[in-house]
C-alpha cells in the first residue's frame, strides 16, 4: 500500500511562521540556499511519521522563536482514497499533543508504523562515526515502527534497569534485584531475539545497496554485535543475578542490550577508520535504502522518501548510481541549493526557498 503526502500546515515551526502546501506528484523537491528552511519542512514532515527529528533535535526547539507553540498538519492519501490526518502541537517547555484522524494518541507505539518515512542526511554520518548509542536509537526506532511488541519489551526494559539501578546505588538485597531482574530478563531474551533475526534480513539489501552504488567495485558488510549471549529468559535471569556484585559496586547494570552495537564495515575493514567521508556517505545511504526495504516488506507500505541534501559528499557515478536505486513507487521530498542534474529538472515538483516562504516553480522557471 502507497500513502501519499498530500499536504501540510505548519505554524510557528521553526523559522517557519505560517505555510500551507499541498503536493500532486511522487517527486517535489525543495529549492534554496542554505538556512532558508528546506530542511526545516522535511524534518517536519518526518516527525509526523515518528515524533523524532532526523536532527536529533529537543522538543523544545521546535517552536518558532518568541511564539508559545507551533503546530503542523499533514493529511495522507492512501490508495483506497482514503484521506488519513496527523496533528501534533508543540509547547516551549517541551510538551506535544497529537492527534491521528481527531482521535487522541497517548502513546509513541500507536503512532509508529501508520505513516512511515525514511531519511536520508548528512546527519547519519553518526550512524557510522559516533557511539553506539546513536546506532541503538536507529535501530530501536525501526524495529518499534515494525512490532509493538518489540516497542513493549523495550520500554520495560528500561523502565526495569532504571528500578534496578536504584537499588543497586541504594545496595539493595538480593530478593529486592530479583523482583526487577524477572522482568529486565524476559524483556532482554525478546529484545535481543527480534534484533537477531533483523540484521541478516537488513544485511542482504544494505551489500546489494551499496554494491550498486559503488558499480560493484567495492563490498559493503554489517554485523550485529550483541553486548552478551545469552539463549533463555532462565539464562539472562542467572546473568543479572551473576554481575550483582560488581553492579552494586559501580551503582548500574552494565550488561545487558542497553549494550548492544552492531559494525558497518567496508571492505571487511571498520567504515569508521578505514572509509573516506565520500565512502561512509555511501555506507549510510545504503543503510537507509536497506531500512526502506525492511519496512515495506514488513509493514506492507511504501514509506515516504526524505532526502535532505544527500548527494554533496558522493562522486559523479555515486550520484548517477544513487539516483537509479531510488525506489520509483516512493513518494520522495529532496533538498539542495541546485537539482541533482539538469536532465532531471522536469522531472519534479519544484518550490523555491527563501527566508522560510516557498513558491512553487513552474518549468520555465526552472530553467532561469
Amino acid at each position: 500500500m502507497l500513502v501519499r503526502l498530500i499536504g501540510i500546515n505548519l505554524q510557528n515551526f521553526r523559522n517557519l511562521n505560517a505555510l500551507s502546501l499541498e503536493f500532486t506528484t511522487d517527486r517535489v523537491f525543495f529549492l534554496g540556499s542554505n538556512g532558508q528552511g528546506k530542511s526545516n519542512l522535511l524534518e517536519a514532515i518526518g516527525i509526523c511519521s515518528s515524533l523524532r527529528s532526523f536532527r536529533g533535535a529537543s522538543t523544545q526547539s521546535m517552536v518558532r522563536e518568541g511564539d508559545l507553540e507551533s503546530s503542523l498538519f499533514a493529511r495522507y492519501l492512501d490508495d483506497n482514497g482514503t484521506e488519513r490526518e496527523v496533528m501534533i502541537s508543540f509547547a516551549p517547555k517541551g510538551s506535544k499533543v497529537v492527534h491521528v484522524d481527531g482521535e487522541p494518541v497517548k502513546r509513541l507505539g500507536d503512532l509508529l508504523g501508520q505513516f512511515p518515512s525514511v531519511c536520508l542526511s548528512s546527519r547519519d554520518f553518526r550512524l557510522v562515526r559516533e557511539s553506539p548509542s546513536d546506532r541503538r536509537k536507529w535501530m530501536d526506532l525501526v524495529l518499534s515502527s515494525t512490532s509493538n511488541e518489540y516497542f513493549r519489551a523495550l520500554q520495560d526494559y528500561y523502565r526495569s534497569m532504571k528500578e534496578r539501578n536504584v537499588l543497586l546505588k541504594k545496595q539493595g538485597s538480593d530478593s529486592e534485584l530479583l523482583a526487577f531482574e524477572h522482568t529486565l530478563a524476559s524483556s532482554a531474551h525478546l529484545i535481543q531475539q527480534v534484533r537477531s533475526s533483523f540484521f541478516p534480513s537488513l544485511s542482504h539489501t544494505f551489500e546489494l545497496s551499496y554494491g550498486r552504488l559503488s558499480s560493484d567495485m567495492e563490498r559493503a558488510s554489517m554485523a550485529y554485535l550483541p553486548d552478551c549471549q545469552a539463549t533463555s529468559i532462565d539464562q539472562w535471569t542467572e546473568l543479572f543475578a551473576r554481575e550483582r556484585g560488581r553492579d552494586r559496586q559501580i551503582g548500574s547494570t552494565r550488561k545487558g542490550p542497553h549494550r548492544d552495537d552492531f559494525s558497518l564495515l567496508l571492505n571487511g575493514h571498520d567504515a569508521r577508520h578505514y572509509a573516506s567521508e565520500g565512502q561512509q556517505k555511501g555506507v549510510v545511504l545504503a543503510l537507509r535504502l536497506a531500512e526502506f526495504s525492511y519496512l515495506q516488506k514488513k509493514l506492507g507500505m511504501v514509506p515516504i522518501l526524505l532526502a535532505d541534501d544527500v548527494l554533496g559528499e558522493l562522486d559523479s557515478d555515486r550520484r548517477s548510481n544513487f539516483r537509479k536505486l531510488l525506489p520509483p513507487t516512493a513518494q520522495t521530498f529532496a533538498t539542495g541549493t541546485a537539482f541533482p542534474s539538469r536532465e532531471e529538472e522536469e522531472i519534479w515538483e519544484a518550490f523555491q526557498v527563501s527566508s522560510g516562504n516557498f513558491t512553487i516553480l513552474i518549468p520555465s522557471a526552472k530553467d532561469e
